[in-house]
């Protein structure tokens, strides 16, 4: 038997480096269990979001608001992308929170998640610029808008056809008019 075979040497550098190797296994084998683990955690805290937002509804159909509000913005606060927005918007409906300024907070800190699809930030955007329509601050309201005018978002139209009415109840009608023409132009 040849003790330089290929075999030979394998079994020697094998029994030279053990170490190494088990060191290099108990790595590999503590990186899986971590990212597994996170997978899991992960899994767990959008089960746990979803029941909490499910019990805020419960709690809304109950008349306990209070309870509700908390809850959801807890879940505004995880920045959850579904349930954040979702959240924000069951505030809205239910007029959980009566000052502007801090449901505008809240517009932010939902827009800024940066988890967003394009499109479900467009009608986050959409959504806050009519929420504050009735405050009349055109500017704010366009800047919100206008990337969204600029693109081929599926929320175009909608948007198009919310500033003509915007400016059509301010008694703007040559700004109006301008809208529903490019409206009319996009259809």
């Amino acid at each position: 038997m040849n003790i330089y075979s290929p075999e030979n040497n394998f079994l020697n550098f094998v029994k030279s480096n053990s170490k190494i190797f088990i060191y290099l296994l108990a790595i590999i084998f503590i990186t899986l269990s971590v990212f597994f683990w996170y997978l899991n955690n992960q899994e767990n805290n959008k089960t746990i979001t979803s029941d909490n937002y499910i019990k805020a509804q419960s709690l809304l159909k109950n008349e306990k608001k209070g309870d509700a509000k908390k809850i959801l913005l807890d879940i505004i606060e995880k920045n959850d992308t579904p349930y954040s927005s979702l959240a924000l918007f069951l505030i809205i409906e239910n007029n959980l929170i009566e000052n502007k300024s801090e449901v505008l907070v809240y517009f932010d800190k939902v827009i800024d998640n940066t988890n967003l699809k394009k499109e479900d930030l467009n009608l986050i955007k959409f959504k806050k610029a009519m929420y504050i329509s009735d405050l009349k601050n055109e500017q704010d309201i366009l800047k919100l808008l206008n990337p969204i005018i600029k693109s081929n978002s599926v929320w175009k139209n909608h948007v198009l056809k919310f500033l003509g009415d915007f400016y059509a109840s301010n008694n703007q009608t040559q700004k109006a008019n301008q809208y529903y023409l490019l409206l009319s132009d996009n259809n």
